[in-house]
């Protein structure tokens, strides 16, 4: 007889010698019990049948039980296969259990070795008893598509000495039984003790006991989740007096298993002593080293529990395995708040601070438990001329008598200001929705979350600033800096929040301390420009347009900055209420024909000896039709505006078509010792056509742009104008005349 895997190549031998068209089709192996016919071979031997079977075959069907941690005994070599009958093969195996203790623990382990298998493999544990047997465990290895198998393992506390068991093996069924008649399972059972020593603790709680250590008071335990559905409680008491810090820390075996990983995500709960759940924290996925913490305020002193046990999806009666690999350390700590500033976790219990024109000051707390919101108010009595409050946050990085929580803080920085404009609260609500001058907002706040602070408070709360860690997202961020503008004639009382924001167990708390600095400066250059605009006149000679932008954090021009190239200044959910100072200039035009515009300015770079300025101008240009009123911001008959601002790219001037290839280097960006110059490169052609100096006038509006530090930018515009079209130079070396346009310039139409 020719086996079946050398038949084709006998086959096509065959067909070579005798010149034969065709062979007969090979032989079908019964592999997943589907095939209409299995005539490559008999199904391979089976035993145990049944329960009867189980009992008289020692030889084939008693499985060796193991114990004192002896290797296990594996059945090997046996097949769920379709018997001759035509019946779907279920097999039953005999295990005589020894003499056990209260802590024993049944385990079982059965299921294939191969990378796939059309059986879901089940294992049912049977109790022989006086009526019968009964079931006390089931587990199956339920896979969907091509899934590769993976061991059934059952761990169970079992303390009934000299007890009879059977195991009956079989595919899961359903629809459609599978077998195997190719692949072999394995099984074996074990007695162990069970490793975690302060079982039974499911229901009634280990103690852990707290010495005096540390600054505080400290204990260790240690444990297992051994079992199906295992739960491990400890309690431990808070006592003494003031405010107490409770911080937990559960860490898993240098060597975390993970072929396969542990069969549940480890999980906790803490309940205060009135029962009620104030901390929970799961793994994100039982690959991953067990290592969480947390840091909790005790609400009052007594007995806390701390509940261990895997991690089970709301309404899931799935069972939820042990694992005897895996023994976790549980590290409790009650530690006494340090922080003098306490209590100040609401608006409402806010440290009062104070602060003087022309002044300085500063406080410095900690967050030492997750929910441990920093609250602070300042009271700036009314003046006559604009000033400017200025803020920064400056961040310990060691100190703290644990670990931070997590390697991704989410500190935000709220400065606020309370809204009493209103007889009602709902008409406190909508002025600081809706009026302007009662609560400014800048153009590009989010109005949902503005309007959050407006409906949530009470006194609701207009948001002057907001900063917001965003890190990995930004990496190296120090936003945490701020000026905003000080309202003119009336008393401000600005609440200033400090907190961490994260979600689930990425709460934050490092027990470090912050300190937040204040300054209440004159701003003497918006002192200047109360009246209106300045006016100067623009012609042949260069005339100088000089001021310095105080407050507002600048807007960026190009996303990339907030990754790149701002170092962190700026995250993508920052907001002023104001966003940049801005500097309102008239500028007086005799000519009335198109005129060559020549433009350039200066940036000084920061007092402190800094190699560039903290930040660019955006220079914003305002035509009118007509001159009227104005103030700063630009008010005029016709207005229309465009924005000059410096962009290192290659851009395609006005008067070319747009392409990669028309590329121009439009700005010249030049840094000297204690400034940069950028100035309009003349093959941009930037002219003012006759339309836009209809009115005898135009109008600049400077503001900060790109910012990379929050100090003042001090800057000098130079510009000057001249007959158009004027020469340019080529990238080349050579040069070349503006071009006449539709009859004009049309740089700025």
């Amino acid at each position: 007889m020719i086996p079946m895997r050398h038949s084709l190549r006998v086959c096509a031998a065959a067909l070579v010698a005798a010149g034969l068209s065709a062979c007969p089709p090979p032989n079908t192996e019964c592999i997943d019990g589907t095939e209409e016919t299995c005539d490559a071979g008999a199904p391979p031997p089976d035993f145990c049948n049944s329960q009867e079977e189980a009992d008289q075959d020692s030889a084939n069907c008693h499985l060796t039980v193991t114990t004192g941690g002896a290797e296990p005994s594996l059945k090997e070599g046996v097949y769920l296969s379709r018997l001759e009958d035509g019946g779907v093969d279920r097999d039953w195996y005999v295990a005589q259990l020894p003499t056990l203790t209260p802590r024993s623990l049944l385990h079982i382990n059965g299921g294939y070795q191969v990378p796939l298998t059309a059986v879901n493999f089940q294992i049912n544990v049977l109790k022989q008893g006086a009526s019968g047997v009964t079931s006390i465990a089931t587990a199956v290895d339920r896979r969907a598509g091509g899934a590769a198998p993976k061991p059934v393992d059952i761990i169970l506390p079992f303390s009934e000495s000299n007890a009879k068991l059977y195991l009956l093996v079989s595919d899961e069924g359903g629809a459609q039984v599978r077998v195997d008649n190719r692949n072999t399972y394995s099984l074996y059972v074990e007695v162990e003790e069970n490793p975690d020593t302060n079982e039974p603790n499911d229901e009634t709680a280990t103690t852990v006991t707290l010495a005096p250590g540390n600054g505080g008071q400290e204990g260790m335990t240690s444990g297992y989740l051994a079992t199906t559905n295992d739960v491990d409680l400890y309690e431990f008491t808070v006592g003494g007096t003031g405010r107490q810090i409770i911080y937990l820390h559960m860490t898993g075996p240098t060597e975390h298993p993970t072929n396969p990983p542990p069969p549940y995500i480890f999980s906790y709960t803490l309940f205060d002593p009135a029962g009620t759940p104030v901390a929970e924290g799961r793994m994100d996925n039982a690959t991953l080293p067990i290592d969480l913490a947390t840091a909790r305020l005790a609400a009052m002193p007594g007995a806390y529990k701390l509940k261990v046990q895997g991690y089970r999806e709301p309404n899931s009666t799935t069972p939820i395995r042990g694992d005897l690999r895996v023994k976790y350390q549980v590290a409790v700590r009650v530690l006494p708040d340090l922080d003098t500033q306490e209590p100040n976790d609401t608006a409402a219990t806010a440290r009062t601070l104070s602060l003087s024109p022309n002044g300085t000051t500063s406080v410095t707390g900690k967050l030492s438990y997750v929910g441990d919101d920093e609250w602070f108010s300042v009271s700036l009595p009314s003046r006559a001329t604009p000033s400017t409050l200025r803020y920064r946050v400056t961040t310990a990085t060691s100190g703290g008598r644990f670990e931070p929580l997590t390697n991704t803080p989410n500190r935000q920085f709220d400065l606020v200001q309370p809204i009493t404009t209103g007889a009602t609260p709902q008409d406190r609500e909508t002025a600081c929705k809706n009026d302007r001058s009662v609560c400014p907002r800048g153009s590009d706040g989010d109005v949902n979350f503005l309007d959050t602070f407006c409906e949530d408070n009470s006194p609701p709360q207009c948001v002057h600033s907001h900063r917001e860690e965003e890190i990995p997202r930004i990496a190296n961020i120090r936003n945490l800096v701020g000026a905003v503008p000080v309202a003119v004639g009336r008393a401000n009382e600005y609440l200033i929040g400090f907190k961490d924001q994260g979600l689930r167990d990425s709460k934050y708390a490092d027990d470090r301390d912050f300190t937040i600095t204040l300054e209440w400066r004159d701003d003497a250059d918006e002192a200047g420009r109360t009246g209106g605009p300045e006016v100067l006149t623009v012609s042949g000679t260069p005339v100088v347009a000089q001021g310095e932008i105080t407050f507002g954090y600048g807007k960026y021009l190009d996303e990339d900055r907030y990754f790149n190239s701002s170092d962190g200044l700026r995250g993508l959910a920052d907001y002023d209420a104001v966003d940049t100072d801005k500097d309102l200039f008239q500028f007086n035009v005799a000519a009335t024909v198109d005129q060559s515009w020549q433009v350039s300015w200066e940036l000084m770079h920061t007092n402190d000896g800094g190699t560039r300025p903290p930040a660019d101008l955006g220079v914003e240009l305002v035509f009118c039709t007509a001159l009227g009123s104005a103030v700063d911001g630009g008010i005029c008959t016709g207005q229309s505006t465009r924005v000059f601002a410096y962009n290192p790219a290659e851009l395609t001037p006005w008067y070319l078509p747009q392409s990669q290839s028309n590329g121009r280097q439009l700005f010249r960006r030049e840094v000297g010792p204690s400034s940069t110059t950028v100035t309009a490169e003349s093959v941009g052609c930037s002219c003012l056509s006759a339309p836009r100096l209809a009115a005898g006038a135009y109008f600049i509006n400077v503001g900060a742009v790109d910012r990379t530090s929050n100090d003042p930018l001090r800057y000098r515009i130079t510009q000057s104008i001249a007959a158009y079209p004027a020469n340019f130079t080529t990238p080349d070396g050579g040069g070349g005349t503006c071009p006449v346009a539709d009859g004009g310039c049309g740089f700025a139409r």
